[in-house]
């Protein structure tokens, strides 16, 4: 298969496994939502957001140091080892930090809350072996495979969310469990097409090695670290000091706010080997051209969506009458969306030009004023003072990148 088949397969493998995932989690989203009404979705999404915070610590930017160093044949099973370790490790500390978290029996981390916290943690480990799969699928072109877990394990979390209500089984656990269960069948299905790739599929450690992939992980770690604590800071802190009705609206916002930021990551992903090309062959106007053109159909894209999902809004009274209190915070939201289109140009762009370091400092600050605003705000003015803290946040993260980006071409100003 040639080069440009094998890219346009890869592509199209990504997109489809992205719908299908996309469209799949949204049903989900609005099932669970008009089951459980505002106060309940919030609980589920204290859940889900305190035990995601883990996942990307499971990640740290191993699969990048992968990458780096996959001709070496003992990487692959090093780098399941250390995941697998990992993964185990945040487990246990997830669960070993529940008793320090502050809750009442109705407000901040409950003890049902907790209660879901304990079974969903397992959904860790799962996405360390998952994160893992996907570089193998990565190093080898098979994005399909990935695309493949991926869908099967959406199917399976829609077919019980659905399914429960109609077995007598409610409430915020059982939806947990059903994210656990498409989260299980994507770890089954990603560990067996990961064998298909890599027959020698077995644990290894090699200490050489490992100190390698962590010294090249480290700087994406960390802005990857950042950035978790940066999309999720308003939710955990609306926890501790605001009810789980306004969770709820501020986490069914955001939710369906998340789903066209999938697009930018896509087309970057596109992108991404074009600026290289560039950057390797020292062409810097045909790298400034590509760089000026993503930014300018991004935009462009994210207005139209802008538009349409301020038209829409109003939809979500239909799924209960708790959520028309979202729709204020879902506009708020809605006017940052160009904005963060622009930025996953700039990330790439930095990420290109080796700006690594710089690249971490751009979302250490913007991490350090978000969490420091919302401390400050929430408390007294809610969800809403999130929604608009997320707007001037990315800014932020939009206007220190471009100043980095504009000190490289132009040192001297």
């Amino acid at each position: 298969m040639s080069n440009r088949r094998v890219i346009a397969f890869n592509t199209i493998s990504q997109i489809a496994g992205k719908v299908i995932t996309s469209g799949t989690t949204f049903v989900v989203s609005i099932l669970i939502a008009r089951t459980l009404g505002a106060s309940g979705y919030g609980d589920f999404t204290k859940i889900t957001t305190f035990v995601a915070f883990f996942y990307l610590f499971a990640d740290f930017g191993l699969n990048t140091a992968y990458l780096e160093l996959s001709e070496d044949k003992k990487a692959q099973t090093n780098l399941l080892f250390l995941r697998t370790l990992f993964g185990l490790s945040l487990m246990f500390l997830c669960i070993s930090i529940l008793s320090f978290l502050p809750g009442t029996d109705i407000q901040g981390y409950t003890p049902l809350v907790k209660l879901g916290i304990i079974f969903f943690s397992v959904s860790i480990l799962f996405q360390s072996l998952i994160t893992t799969a996907n570089a193998f699928f990565q190093k080898n072109l098979r994005y399909d495979y990935a695309s493949y877990a991926l869908s099967l394990g959406a199917i399976v979390t829609l077919l019980s969310v659905f399914s429960f209500p109609y077995l007598g089984i409610t409430g915020v656990i059982p939806n947990i469990f059903a994210f656990l269960l498409g989260s299980g069948a994507t770890t089954v299905a990603a560990l067996f097409f990961a064998k298909k790739i890599i027959p020698s599929f077995s644990f290894s450690f090699d200490s050489t090695l490992t100190k390698k992939m962590l010294v090249i992980a480290l700087p994406l770690g960390l802005t990857l670290l950042c950035n978790v604590v940066y999309f999720h800071a308003d939710s955990v802190i609306l926890t501790l000091f605001r009810s789980s009705s306004e969770v709820g609206i501020y986490g069914f916002a955001y939710k369906v706010f998340e789903f066209p930021l999938v697009v930018p990551t896509f087309f970057m992903n596109a992108v991404f080997p074009l600026l290289l090309i560039s950057i390797k062959g020292n062409d810097m106007k045909a790298f400034i051209r590509q760089m000026k053109q993503s930014s300018a159909v991004l935009f462009s894209l994210s207005l139209v969506l802008v538009l349409c999902g301020y038209i829409s809004a109003p939809l979500f009274s239909l799924i209960q009458t708790d959520f028309q209190a979202s729709i204020v915070p879902f506009r708020i939201l809605l006017l940052s969306l160009p904005v963060f289109y622009l930025t996953s140009v700039t990330m790439w762009v930095l990420i290109a030009l080796k700006k690594r370091v710089a690249l971490f400092l751009v979302y250490f600050i913007s991490m350090i004023v978000n969490v420091g605003s919302n401390i400050l705000l929430v408390p007294h003015y809610g969800y809403t003072a999130a929604a608009w803290i997320t707007v001037v946040s990315e800014t932020l993260v939009l206007l220190l990148s471009l100043f980095v980006i504009q000190k490289y071409f132009n040192p001297s100003k």
